[in-house]
C-alpha cells in the first residue's frame, strides 16, 4: 500500500509541475510586446508641413484627453509670433486631429520649430515634444566645434541621446 500511495503522489507531483510550467509558458507568450523605451509620452501624433516663415501643425490624439495644452516656441534662433498657445484646456477624443496654423521669423541658418503636447490622459499627465527644422544649415553652424548644443532662449543647451548607453 505505501508504494501504491508513493506512486500516486509521484504523479500528482509531476502533474502539478507540468501545469504550472505550462501556466508559466502561456503567461510568457501572452505578454504585450515592449514599448519603445524612455520616459511615457503623450499618446499623440505630431506633423508638420513647414515653410519659410509659416507651418501647418497636425496633432492626432490616439487617446481622449482632458486639459489639453498645444503650444508653439522656437530653437536656434526661430521665433514664434504671438504667445505660442495653439490650445489651451481642450477635452479631445480618441482620434480626434486638430491643424493649427503657425507663423513665425526663422533665425539665421537652420532654426527648429518646436511643438508641445501636455494634457491628462488615461495612463495620467503626459506630455510629447516634437522639433522641426527651418532652413539649412549656415556654414557656421555646419563647422561650429561644440556640436550637439542648440540656443534655447538666451542659453546655450547640450543635446544628449533620449536612450540609455551602456559603456
Amino acid at each position: 500500500m505505501n508504494l501504491f500511495s508513493l506512486i500516486c503522489c509521484a504523479a500528482l507531483a509531476q502533474a502539478a509541475c507540468q501545469t504550472d510550467s505550462a501556466k508559466r509558458e502561456d503567461a510568457a507568450t501572452k505578454q504585450p510586446p515592449a514599448g519603445p523605451a524612455g520616459k511615457p509620452q503623450a499618446p499623440v501624433q505630431v506633423d508638420a508641413e513647414v515653410g519659410a516663415s509659416s507651418a501647418r501643425v497636425t496633432v492626432r490624439f490616439d487617446q481622449a484627453g482632458t486639459g489639453v495644452d498645444v503650444r508653439a516656441s522656437g530653437a536656434d534662433g526661430l521665433s514664434v509670433q504671438g504667445d505660442g498657445a495653439l490650445a489651451r484646456g481642450r477635452s479631445v477624443a480618441a482620434g480626434e486631429t486638430s491643424t493649427f496654423d503657425v507663423s513665425f521669423t526663422p533665425g539665421a541658418g537652420q532654426s527648429m520649430l518646436v511643438i508641445s503636447v501636455r494634457g491628462a490622459f488615461a495612463a495620467g499627465e503626459r506630455i510629447a515634444v516634437r522639433a522641426f527644422p527651418v532652413g539649412k544649415l549656415s556654414a557656421e553652424q555646419m563647422s561650429k566645434s561644440d556640436g550637439g548644443t542648440t540656443q534655447i532662449g538666451n542659453e546655450r543647451v547640450k543635446l544628449l541621446p533620449a536612450d540609455e548607453v551602456k559603456k
